[in-house]
This record gives structure tokens, C-alpha cells and sequence, in this order.
């Protein structure tokens, strides 16, 4: 899934649930942050890897059990919500687009593995032009992405988050009922 409909979905699931934003969204950004970075960096061999695993599932169940008192429970309770809003998006993605494979690799990494276009070239067009240094911004890419199934829901999704956004900025406030009206 695009990145900033990861965020958009971390928005909207925080915003709604009233959770804690902020941790929100940091969970619904962390897997790939932290997955691009080791498979751009050629530490691991795809960029969907230990964060998008079960393993990370377990750092984060994890991580919740270890909550102290009720601002941390909180905090992880938002953290975990984003960080499943990202897995369950990209697993919705991978399968919209036919490639449930992938999916089940992702989930099951490092027992399984599956073909990853974006690094090992097996699709045409992914390592096409001169950003073939990066992958995920060859032309090839772009265009495979932009024509995707998932492509029109992810693009809703954030602009279902921006229109949020608009309204709640530019909400007139209400007066509460102890207020006196003008």
C-alpha cells in the first residue's frame, strides 16, 4: 500500500476512535519505515520483511502486555491499532492485486519467502530507467501501481482523510449548554 494511505488510514482509525493520534499514526508508519530502510539498505532482501511479519505482531501484543499504567496502555492501545491497520491494509492490497502469495510470505517471514519484483527485477519495467537505483520509483513501478485494484480505494481512503481534516479545522464550535447564545 502507498504510504500515505497508510497514514490516512492510521488518521481515520485514530481520529474516529478517539485514540491517541499520535501513536496512531506512528504505528501505521513504523513497519514501513523500518522495512524500506533494511530493504533499501540491502540488510534484508525485500521491503516487506520483519515488521510486516507475525513477528512483529508479537513485538506488539508484546509491547501492550508490558503497558504500566493507563496513559501507556493507551498509548500502546493506539501504537497497536495502527500498526494492525497497516498489515491488515497491505494484506487487503496484496490480495485485491492477485498476490496472495506475497501476502502469505510477508506474514510468515523469514519461514517463507516470495519473488519480490521491486528488488530482484522479475517483472518488466521495474528497473527500466535511470531511478533503477530505487526501485520503487521506477516507471515501471509507478505505472503497475497507479493501475492496480487497490490503487482507486487507497486513493479514497486519503481523501477521505483530508476531507476529515478540512472539516474538523473548520468546524464552527458549538456552545455547550451552559453556554448563553448571542
Amino acid at each position: 500500500m502507498w504510504f500515505p494511505a497508510h497514514l490516512a488510514l492510521g488518521y481515520l482509525l485514530g481520529v474516529r476512535s478517539r485514540l491517541l493520534l499520535g501513536w496512531c499514526l506512528l504505528g501505521a508508519a513504523l513497519p514501513d519505515i523500518i522495512d524500506k530502510s533494511l530493504g533499501l539498505s540491502g540488510v534484508l532482501p525485500a521491503y516487506q520483511t520483519v515488521s510486516h511479519s507475525i513477528f512483529g505482531l508479537v513485538v506488539v501484543v508484546t509491547a501492550l502486555h508490558t503497558a504500566v499504567d493507563d496513559s501507556t496502555y493507551r498509548a500502546g492501545v493506539a501504537f497497536a491499532v495502527g500498526w494492525l491497520s497497516h498489515l491488515g491494509a497491505d494484506l487487503f492490497q496484496l490480495t485485491l492485486d492477485g498476490r496472495v502469495a506475497h501476502a502469505a510470505g510477508m506474514l510468515g517471514w523469514p519461514m517463507t519467502h516470495w519473488s519480490n519484483p521491486m528488488v530482484d527485477g522479475s517483472a518488466p519495467g521495474y528497473t527500466d530507467t535511470l531511478l533503477s537505483w530505487l526501485p520503487f520509483l521506477s516507471e515501471g513501478y509507478v505505472a503497475q501501481y497507479l493501475s492496480s485494484a487497490s490503487f482507486p480505494i487507497e486513493l479514497l481512503v486519503c481523501l477521505a482523510a483530508l476531507a476529515l481534516f478540512v472539516t474538523d479545522r473548520y468546524r464552527k464550535p458549538q456552545a455547550t449548554a451552559g453556554q448563553s447564545r448571542r
